[in-house]
């Protein structure tokens, strides 16, 4: 009876190997894919406070907070379809960037956005203060 019963279950690791296999090799690369979505999460909030921080001071405009997200985007990397708005208002500066992590597992959007705002700097002379 042992005999007979060795003998059905040969090749059964191999079986097992090949229905987990695939399953441990996606668990792995949705690892990866989240490292690779978090650093674009990070690079994009870290354009858009560097975008905020060149459009808020008094010479500031929307164009140089862009440029300068821009800049910052373009040395990190790791973003694609990239959209950055500046809205500079009197009073305020309010920077969208929006893009696209790379894509390690498909079937999945994986799309990051990051926002930040702050007030424009304005000078007020001292006897005015």
């Amino acid at each position: 009876m042992s005999r007979q019963r060795l003998r059905d279950e040969r090749g059964m690791t191999t079986i097992q190997v090949a229905i987990l296999f695939p399953v441990v090799l996606l668990w792995l690369m949705l690892i990866v894919q989240y490292g690779l979505w978090w650093h674009a999460k990070q690079v994009a909030n870290a354009a858009a406070a560097e975008a905020v921080a060149a459009a808020q001071v008094p010479t500031g405009s929307a164009a140089s907070g862009d440029a300068a997200a821009h800049r910052y985007v373009d040395q990190a990397g790791n973003l694609t379809n990239i959209t950055i708005t500046v809205d500079r208002q009197p009073d305020v500066v309010v920077v969208e960037v929006k893009g696209n992590a790379p894509r390690l597992v498909p079937g999945f959007d994986w799309s990051v956005t990051a926002r930040s705002y702050a007030t424009v700097e304005r000078y007020i002379p001292e006897p005015e203060r």
